[in-house]
Parts: C-alpha cells; sequence; structure tokens
C-alpha cells in the first residue's frame, strides 16, 4: 500500500512537466520559422557577392607572384653587379700596383726565405747531433741503472743468506753453550741426553756406539785446513750411530722418539768386531798430496771400519790449490792409483781423469773434531761475529747500490727532460722549415697579362648586367603596380562581403540555441511521458499483489494458530519449521543411541586437551629451535666469510712477499662469487712500467717468471693449508740461474723458519751449490748403469 501511494504522489508532477515542455517547444518552433526565413533572404544576395570575391583574389594572387618575380630578379642583378664592380676594382689596382713594383717584391721575399730555410736546417742537425749524443747518453745510464738493480738484488739475496748462516751458528753456539763442557753438546743439544740413556738402557744386547764424531779425532800437528777437509768429507757420518742387530736399531730409533729428536740421526746396523779393515791394498800411496786417513786417529775399531766403508777416507787427497789439482789429476798418468777424487782448498771436489771434473763444495765444517770444546765455543763465535760483520758489510753495500741506483735514476730523469726538450726543438723547426717551403710552393712571381684578360672578361659581364637590370627595373615597376591595382579592388569587395556576413551571424547563432532549445524540451516532455506510464504501471501491479497477499495472509494466520496463539515473528515458512522441527527430534534420538555418556565425552575432552597443550607447547619449542639454527647458521655463514676473506687476505700478502724477494709486482684477485682466482705479475719492478701495465697477463711471462711465480703461490697457500708433508717436485726445470738461487733461498729460509713441518722438494738440476746443515739433507739418486 506505501509503493501505491508514493507512485500516486508522482503522476501530478509529471503532468505538469509534460504540459510545461509541451508549450516551451511550441513557442520556439514558431521563432525558428522566421529566424529561418530572414537568413535565407540573406543568403540568396550573397551568392553572386561570393563568385566575384573568389575570382578578385585568385587575380590578385597571381599578379602579386609575378611581381615578386620581377623584384628578386631585380635583386639578383643588383648583387652580381656589385660583386663585379669590386673585382673589376680590385683588379685594376692590382694591375697598377704590379706595373709600380715589377717582380722585386717576389725575388727579395724568396731570398730571405732560402736563407731562412738555410740556417733552420742547420740548426735541425746540430740539435739532431745533440738528441743522438743524448740518447746514447740515456741508454747507457739506464743500462748502469738495470745493472745497479739486479746488484741490489743479488746483495740482498746475499743478506738473506748470510742471515740465515748467522741464525743458524747462534743456534748452534747456544745449544753448544747449555751443554757444558761436554763435547757431544756440538753434535746437538740433545745429544749428552742421548749418550745418557743408551747408557743407562739395559735393553741393548750391545751398547749402540755414536755419534761417531765422538770417537774421530784428528791427530796432533794436523793443519786447520786437513782437519775442515775429513770433518767435510764424513759429513753426516760425524752425528750417526752403530748398532750390532736390527733389534739394537729398533731400540735406538725408539729411544731417539722418545727423546723427541726433530731430526733422528742415521743408524748404521752392522756386527761388532775388534778386527780393523785392512785398507793397505785400496788406499792411495803417494807423496805428492796428503791422504785423509793418515790424519785421524780412531781407536774404536767397527767406528774406524765403518769411517772406511761410508767415508772412503782413504781413497780421498786433499790438495791446497786449484792449480795443483788441475795440474796432476787432468792427467790419467800422473793421478794416484786407487784415488777417488780430492779436496781441493776446501771448496772443490776434483775427479781424476780419465772423467776429470770439478764441483764446487762450500765449506759446511763446524770444527766438531776438534779435542777441546772450549775451542770449538770459541770457533762458534768467531764465526758468528764473522757472519754477522758480513752481513753488515753486504748491507752497506746495499745501501751503496741503492744511494747509487737513485743517482742513476736522477740523471735518467734529466737526461729523458733534455733529451725531450731537444726533440721538441727539432719538431718545431722541422714544421717552420715545412712552412717556409709551401710558402715558396703556394707564391710565384704576378703574370700582370691574366690580370688583364680578368680585367676585361669583368667589365663585358658589368655591361651585359647592367642592361639586364634596365629591363628588369621596368618590368619590374609595371607588374608591381599591376598587383597592386588588383589587390585594392579585393580589398574592397572583401570588405563588403564582411560587412553582410556579419548582419548573419546573429541569427545563425540565434537559430541554433532555438533547435537546441526545441530538442531538449521535445526530450523532457517525453522523459516525462514515459516516467508517467511506469508509474501507473508500477501502481496497478502493486495494488494486484496486495489483494493477492492480504488473501494469503488470512490463510497462513488461520495456519499458525493451529500451533500457538502467540504469534512469534519469523521470516521462515511453516513448512520449513515443520521439517526442521522433525530433523532435530531425530538427531537427538540418534545421538542418545550412538554417542558415549557426557561424562565420558567431557574427560575424553580434558585428556585430548591436555595432549594438544602439551603438541603445542612441542612445537613452539620446535619453532624457537629452529628459529635459533637459523640464527646459529647465519653467524656461522658470517664467520665463513670473515675466515675466508682474512685468509684471501693472508694467501695475498704471502705471495705479494714472496714475489717482493724478486722485485716482482702482482697480487692474487679472489672471486668467491664466481669461484676464480685470477693471477696477477708484472716482472717489472720500476714504477712507471708497473703503473702502465700492473694487470699482465701470466702467459706474457717467460718460463722462468712463471715457475718463480708459481713456486711464491705454492708457499703462500701451505701457510694457509698448513699440510704437515710439503713436496714441490721439478719447481726449479725452467727457471733461470737467478730465479733458481733466489727461489732456492726463499725456499730454504721458509722451511728453517718453520720446523713442525716435513718438507721434500724434487729437482733433476744440479745441487752442488746448495749447503747441506742439520736442518737440510740433500739425498742424491744417481742412473743405473747399463
Amino acid at each position: 500500500r506505501k509503493k501505491v501511494e508514493v507512485e500516486n504522489r508522482k503522476l501530478p508532477l509529471c503532468e505538469r512537466n509534460i504540459e510545461k515542455n509541451g508549450d516551451e517547444e511550441k513557442n520556439m518552433r514558431e521563432r525558428k520559422k522566421e529566424v529561418e526565413g530572414e537568413i535565407q533572404s540573406i543568403a540568396k544576395n550573397q551568392e553572386g557577392e561570393e563568385t566575384k570575391l573568389r575570382e578578385l583574389k585568385q587575380e590578385f594572387t597571381t599578379k602579386n607572384e609575378i611581381a615578386k618575380a620581377s623584384r628578386k630578379a631585380v635583386n639578383i642583378l643588383k648583387r652580381n653587379q656589385e660583386t663585379i664592380e669590386k673585382e673589376k676594382t680590385a683588379l685594376s689596382e692590382e694591375i697598377e700596383r704590379l706595373r709600380a713594383t715589377g717582380t722585386a717584391e717576389y725575388e727579395e721575399k724568396h731570398r730571405v726565405r732560402v736563407e731562412q730555410i738555410r740556417k733552420t736546417e742547420e740548426m735541425v742537425a746540430a740539435l739532431g747531433a745533440q738528441s743522438e749524443t743524448s740518447s746514447n747518453h740515456l741508454n747507457h745510464l739506464q743500462a748502469n741503472s738495470r745493472e745497479t738493480e739486479v746488484r741490489v738484488m743479488q746483495l740482498k739475496a746475499d743478506k738473506q743468506r748470510e742471515r740465515g748462516k748467522a741464525m743458524k751458528t747462534q743456534q748452534e753456539l747456544e745449544a753448544l753453550k747449555k751443554g757444558g763442557k761436554s763435547k757431544l753438546a756440538a753434535f746437538g743439544s740433545l745429544m749428552p741426553k742421548v749418550v745418557a740413556e743408551i747408557a743407562r738402557s739395559k735393553k741393548f744386547r750391545s751398547p749402540p756406539i755414536g755419534p761417531l764424531g765422538a770417537h774421530i779425532n784428528v791427530k796432533e800437528g794436523t793443519s786447520e785446513n786437513i782437519a775442515r777437509a775429513i770433518e767435510g768429507e764424513l759429513g753426516g757420518l760425524m752425528h750417526s750411530f752403530i748398532v750390532s742387530c736390527s733389534q739394537d736399531q729398533k731400540e735406538l730409533f725408539n729411544l731417539f722418539s722418545r727423546l723427541g729428536l726433530v731430526r733422528k740421526p742415521s743408524i748404521f746396523t752392522c756386527p761388532f768386531t775388534d778386527r780393523r779393515h785392512d785398507i793397505q791394498a785400496k788406499r792411495v800411496n803417494t807423496d805428492m798430496f796428503p791422504v785423509l786417513i793418515d790424519y785421524v786417529d780412531i781407536e774404536d775399531s767397527n767406528v774406524f771400519n765403518r769411517v772406511v766403508d761410508s767415508g772412503s777416507l782413504e781413497r780421498i787427497l786433499f790438495i791446497p790449490t786449484t792449480r795443483e789439482a788441475e795440474a796432476v789429476l787432468s792427467k790419467p798418468e800422473l793421478v794416484p792409483d786407487n784415488t777417488v777424487h780430492a779436496t781441493v782448498a776446501n771448496s772443490y771436489q776434483y775427479y781424476p781423469a780419465p772423467n776429470y771434473r770439478s764441483y764446487y763444495q762450500e765449506d759446511r765444517s763446524r770444527g766438531l773434531l776438534k779435542a777441546n770444546i772450549e775451542e770449538l765455543v770459541e770457533q762458534y763465535e768467531q764465526q758468528l761475529a764473522q757472519e754477522e760483520l758480513q752481513e753488515r758489510e753486504v748491507e752497506k753495500l746495499i745501501k751503496q747500490a741503492n744511494e747509487e741506483k737513485m743517482n742513476h735514476l736522477k740523471q735518467i730523469d734529466a737526461e729523458e727532460s733534455k733529451l725531450k726538450l731537444v726533440r721538441d726543438k727539432i719538431r718545431v723547426k722541422n714544421n717552420e722549415i715545412l712552412n717556409l717551403k709551401n710558402e715558396e710552393e703556394n707564391e710565384a712571381p704576378p703574370d700582370i697579362s691574366a690580370l688583364e684578360d680578368d680585367l676585361d672578361s669583368r667589365k663585358e659581364s658589368l655591361d651585359v648586367v647592367v642592361t639586364k637590370l634596365d629591363e628588369e627595373n621596368v618590368k619590374c615597376i609595371t607588374n608591381t603596380e599591376t598587383a597592386q591595382a588588383a589587390k585594392n579592388a579585393f580589398t574592397e569587395a572583401d570588405q563588403s562581403n564582411a560587412a553582410r556576413r556579419e548582419g548573419v551571424e546573429p541569427l545563425s547563432g540565434e537559430l541554433e540555441q532555438l533547435e537546441n532549445g526545441i530538442k531538449k524540451a521535445k526530450r523532457d516532455k517525453e522523459h516525462y511521458m514515459t516516467k508517467r506510464d511506469e508509474y501507473k504501471e508500477k501502481i496497478t501491479k502493486y495494488e494486484k499483489e496486495v489483494e493477492e497477499k492480504e488473501e494469503r495472509l488470512g490463510e497462513l494466520v488461520e495456519k499458525a494458530k493451529y500451533w500457538s496463539e502467540e504469534r512469534i515473528q519469523s521470516r521462515k515458512k511453516v513448512d520449513s519449521l515443520k521439517r526442521e522441527v522433525v530433523k532435530m527430534e531425530e538427531s537427538l534420538k540418534q545421538q542418545e543411541e550412538t554417542q558415549e555418556p557426557r561424562e565420558l565425552v567431557t574427560q575424553k575432552f580434558d585428556s585430548l586437551s591436555k595432549v594438544y597443550e602439551r603438541a603445542r607447547a612441542q612445537v613452539k619449542y620446535m619453532d624457537e629451535t629452529v628459529t635459533f639454527l637459523e640464527s646459529m647458521l647465519l653467524q656461522r655463514k658470517h664467520g665463513f666469510k670473515i675466515i675466508r676473506n682474512t685468509t684471501s687476505k693472508n694467501i695475498n700478502r704471502n705471495f705479494t712477499t714472496q714475489l717482493n724477494a724478486r722485485k716482482y709486482i702482482g697480487k692474487l684477485e679472489f672471486d668467491h662469487h664466481a669461484h676464480t682466482l685470477t693471477i696477477i705479475v708484472n716482472p717489472d719492478s720500476k714504477a712507471a712500467a708497473a703503473a702502465l701495465d700492473l694487470k699482465r697477463d701470466i702467459r706474457s711471462l717467460s718460463g722462468g717468471e712463471k715457475s718463480y711465480s708459481s713456486v711464491s703461490l705454492i708457499l703462500a697457500l701451505w701457510n694457509a693449508m698448513t699440510p704437515p708433508f710439503r713436496v714441490l717436485d721439478e719447481f726449479d726445470v725452467f727457471m733461470d740461474a737467478v730465479n733458481r738461487r733466489i727461489s732456492l733461498d726463499n725456499i730454504i729460509n721458509y722451511a728453517s723458519v718453520d720446523r713442525k713441518f716435513q718438507f721434500i722438494f724434487l729437482t733433476p738440476l744440479n745441487t752442488d751449490n746448495i749447503g747441506i746443515s742439520n736442518d737440510l739433507k740433500i739425498i742424491k739418486l744417481y742412473k743405473k748403469a747399463g
């Protein structure tokens, strides 16, 4: 009913709007007819005027273009006239000037230029000689600088070697002093303790004998050189022991291990005897030179036999000078029988003909054969003082060489500046000569006849241009007047037409407004008529629905009173509610029949609630554990990156330090993301060269430079890897002498400083120039004959 009332209130409003819009539309249509009549009347009068105006405009445009073309032609001819007159004037002046002066000016300039070229060429020749002299001087200075640089590197290597010797002598001297007055201390700080343990031990079948050097003495009156030669030939045999059986050998080795000997002495196994070897048949018998066996005093027959078997002193000569050794051993007929080789000047080993050859052997004797420990300590102190003095002398030489090097560099800089200044002067003078020659080629004696011909040609061209200009001026005036007359006629007609158009424009605007108003009034009228019909239809529909619902409401009220007189508000239908009641009753019955009692369900609920709480607590604890593990993993990753970066920096620093010993420049570039390592090495130590080519390709290095760089990289990696066994095989095969010597010194010093690891180096090259010590042993493998 409310909807019907609302729709009925809308109908009168629609009727009023329909009537209003209909009246407005009727009035505007009447006014539109009046305005259209006025516009049509004006348009009929204007059609003829528009056609005439277009014809006048076309005529003006054509004549104006002709006038413009005439003016353009006149301007072009005027510019040509001015240009030709200027050229004519310039030619006339030049001809008059040349007639007055002739070729004297050209000849004077030619003479001056030739003289300037000659003098400048003489200056260039003098500067060239000066440049050549400076260049030769610069080459000599650079060569001297390179030689000085090589000498500095050699001296630094010598200093390092002398320092190593002094440190080793200092260690041996301290160990000797700690040993007290026992001569055994000369064979190592632990040797007195070893001998004492052997004496106390009852596990040996026969007490071992050693060290053998303690049982060997030189005879009274033996010269210092021969004693040193004997010690040098015995070498490691001085520290070795001899046992009578393999069981004693194992026990002695175990004793060495218990006492913590880093370098265990050699152990020779042979049955003990009281008989000495008969050496008369195999020894050297000569009066020319001393035989080493004749200068040793060995009481123990086992020690004597071992010296004969391993040292062969009975077949080794001592020759004081190399000249005597060469004179005797190079000739088979002069070589004493049974001679194996000769020790010469405590520095060389000479092997006799027919396989005559010689090797340098550094004197590494330590005076172990001296009978008095005080003399041995004194010798070590003198040796230490001598080595320290030698080290200081080398430092002075390094300082002098560096000063000489800096002096050379200053002279090189000064000479290079001087040479650059001379070359700049030569370049400037050559440019002056070139400019003078170009001027000479470009300038030539003046030709007046050619200028006169040009002047006549310009006069003829000027006459032609003046004639054409007069003709074009006449045409231009005529065309301009005609174009002006056409312009005036077009302007008058256009103004008249514009006045008529101004009268039409207000009517056109009013007509457009009327048309828009008619459309709007018609559209509004149709809208309200449509809305009126819709309202009427809705009223009819709502009235019908009201009647149907009232009838249905009566029926439903009667049915509801059957269940309850009191009315309950609900949006559901009765049938739906009835079905729900039946379903709920059936559901209650089924639950009572099938489900457990309430007490049991409550008990189980409480039990499961506790299980749930425990599980939730465990999940929470596991979640916290996972979070903690994730944070710990991040910390470990962060720590790993720090360790990795630190290790990379240490390796790079160690690599740079090793290269610096050879005066190389280089570095290691670690790319942890790409898992790559780039090796950059520049063997040129000069700062200028290094700045120009720091990232030099390693493939451009020589074989020796590559090998030295590889050894430097391995030594740097060893510090980070700390392997217990460190082995290099054929590392010096492709090195030159300088690189090999410096590499060997670095490797030996590196291995001597850190004694916690085992170092093994294999090389097929000669090792005679490598010194042997307690920390260094050389084992040579010879190729089997046949």
